[in-house]
C-alpha cells in the first residue's frame, strides 16, 4: 500500500495499518469491506453482526461519505475479537461455524499471546454511544482485566446501568491509570448519574469532571473525550462548555451521534440548566440528526420523546417510542417515557400499563419514575398517594432541577398549592430559574393564572 499517498487523499492509516506499516508486514488481505463481508467471516447473519457492534462493541469501522458511511474490519482484529469473547461468556468453540471457530484459533496462536492481547485490547479504542466515534488516540491497556472491566462498563454504559458500570469503570482505571478509553467513558457515567433524575448528586458531578480531565490528559483530541469534557460541562450546568465540547466532538468525528443528542439537551424543554436559552424546535432538529446516525441510541429516543411531550406532540412522542421498542431489546426507560406522553394524552389506561409496574424497577430513573407514577396518580384522582409519590422524588435529589421535575407535574395536575412551593424552592436555589419557567411549555397551562404570575413578578419576571 503507497501509505503516502494514502495520507495526501486525507485518509490517515488506522492503528492497525500504523502498526503494520512500522514492522513491514502489511497484509491488505486482512481488510473486509461490508457487512455482508463481516458477517460471512463470523459466521453469522448480518443482523447479528450489527448487533454485535450496537451492543458487544465488535471493532467495525466507518469511512465516512457524502450521503452515508460504509463499514469495514479486519479479520484478525474480528477473530481476536470473537475469541475474546468465547472466554468472557463460557461460549464453547464447538457450537461456531467449523470454518469460523478454526479460522479464529489458528489466527490467535500464529500472532502469539502478547501480539493477540494487543489486537483484542485495541477493541477498546472505540468508546461512545456512536459506532462513528473516531478511536481514542491516547495509550491503549495492556492489562487483561483492565481490559475486561472496560468491555463490562462499557456495555453497561450503553444499556444505561450506570451505577453498575461506574463499578466495573473504576476497576479498570485503578488497573491501569493510563486507560484514556476507560477514562472517558467512567466521566460520562459519573456525568448522567450526576443529573436529577439519576440522583447522583453533585459528588457524581464532580467525579466526571475529574474524570473527563484524565481523559483529556491521555487523549485531548478524541471525539468521545470531547462528549465526555461536554457531559461533565452538563453535569455542572455549565452550558457554554457543554456547547463548545460538543461541536469539538463533531469537528473531530461528524458521525458522533452522542454530540448531536447533547446538543440536543443543551436546547430541549428538559430542565438540565436554568442559565440557557431554551429552544425546543432546535433540539428536536438535533435529536433527529443524532437517530439518522445511530437509530439505537436511547438516550437520543428518550430526550427527543420528552422533548416532544413538553412541547404538546403527543402522538408524535408515543409514535417514535413504539418504532424504537420493535427493534430494540429490553428498553425498559422508553416505555417509561412512552407512559408519560399517554398520561398527557389522556390515556390513563394505556398510561398506567406503562408506569405503574415500574415502580422501584432499578432500569429506570428514580426521580422520573416516581414523578410519572405521582402524575398518574393525582389524575386518577388519588391525591394522597400522587403528593406522596411527588414528594419523594423531590427528596430524592435536593436541586432547583429536581424541584421543577416536580413542579410540572403539578402543573400537569393543575395542583397550584404545591405547584406554588416548588416553583419557589428552586427559585430560591438558582435566581435564572424564573426565567425557564416563563419560556417552557411545560409551564404553558398555569404560567397565567394570578398565582404564578405574582410569583414571576416577585423575582424579576414581568
Amino acid at each position: 500500500m503507497d501509505w503516502g499517498a494514502k495520507m495526501t487523499q486525507g485518509e490517515p492509516p488506522t492503528p492497525l495499518e500504523h502498526r503494520q506499516e512500522q514492522s513491514g508486514k502489511v497484509e491488505p488481505e486482512d481488510r473486509l469491506d461490508g457487512w455482508k463481508a463481516l458477517a460471512n467471516h463470523l459466521g453469522r447473519d448480518i443482523r447479528t453482526v450489527q448487533r454485535w457492534e450496537r451492543r458487544e462493541r465488535l471493532p467495525v469501522r466507518r469511512h465516512a461519505h457524502q450521503k452515508q458511511a460504509t463499514v469495514y474490519a479486519y479479520r484478525s482484529e474480528l477473530d481476536a475479537w470473537l475469541r475474546h469473547r468465547n472466554v468472557q461468556t463460557g461460549t464453547d468453540e464447538s457450537s461456531l461455524d467449523a470454518t469460523t471457530g478454526r479460522r479464529a484459533m489458528h489466527v490467535w496462536w500464529a500472532l502469539g499471546v502478547g501480539a493477540a492481547l494487543s489486537v483484542v485490547l485495541l477493541v477498546a479504542l472505540r468508546t461512545g454511544d456512536d459506532p462513528g466515534n473516531s478511536v481514542i488516540g491516547g495509550r491503549d491497556t495492556d492489562d487483561p482485566t483492565a481490559y475486561a472491566a472496560f468491555a463490562e462498563g462499557q456495555a453497561l454504559y450503553s444499556a444505561r446501568r450506570y451505577r453498575d458500570a461506574v463499578a466495573s469503570l473504576e476497576t479498570a482505571v485503578s488497573r491501569d491509570p493510563r486507560y484514556g478509553s476507560a477514562w472517558a467513558v467512567l466521566a460520562k457515567t459519573h456525568a448522567r448519574l450526576a443529573q436529577p433524575a439519576w440522583a447522583g448528586g453533585g459528588s457524581a458531578a464532580i467525579r466526571a469532571s475529574q474524570a473527563a480531565q484524565r481523559a483529556a490528559e491521555l487523549a485531548p483530541e478524541a471525539a468521545d473525550v470531547r462528549i465526555a469534557l461536554a457531559l461533565a460541562a452538563r453535569a455542572r450546568g455549565d452550558v457554554e462548555t457543554w456547547r463548545q465540547e460538543a461541536q469539538r466532538a463533531l469537528e473531530r468525528d461528524p458521525l458522533a451521534a452522542e454530540a448531536y443528542a447533547l446538543l440536543g439537551d443543551s436546547y430541549s424543554s428538559l430542565v438540565y440548566a436554568c442559565d440557557r436559552d431554551m429552544d425546543p424546535q432546535l433540539a428536536d432538529e438535533y435529536y433527529q440528526k443524532a437517530l439518522e446516525l445511530k437509530p439505537d441510541l436511547t438516550t437520543a429516543v428518550s430526550n427527543r420523546a420528552t422533548n416532544l411531550r413538553r412541547m404538546g406532540r403527543y402522538d408524535e412522542c408515543i409514535n417514535l417510542v413504539d418504532r424504537a421498542l420493535k427493534s430494540l431489546a429490553d428498553e425498559t426507560p422508553l416505555v417509561l417515557v412512552r407512559g408519560g406522553c399517554r398520561l398527557m394524552q389522556g390515556d390513563l389506561t394505556g398510561a398506567a400499563e406503562d408506569i405503574a409496574p415500574l415502580r422501584d424497577n432499578p432500569k429506570v430513573s428514580p426521580v422520573g419514575s416516581l414523578v410519572l407514577l405521582g402524575l398518574l396518580a393525582l389524575k386518577r384522582g388519588d391525591v394522597e398517594t400522587g403528593v406522596r409519590d411527588l414528594e419523594g422524588a423531590a427528596n430524592l435529589h435536593h436541586s432547583a432541577q429536581s424541584e421543577l421535575f416536580v413542579a410540572e407535574a403539578y402543573a400537569a395536575a393543575t395542583d397550584l398549592p404545591h405547584l406554588m412551593g416548588h416553583l419557589k424552592r428552586a427559585f430560591d436555589m438558582d435566581a435564572s430559574c424564573p426565567g425557564i419557567v416563563a419560556a417552557s411549555p411545560a409551564f404553558r397551562s398555569v404560567r397565567e393564572t394570578q398565582e404564578v404570575r405574582r410569583l414571576l413578578d416577585e423575582y424579576g419576571i414581568h
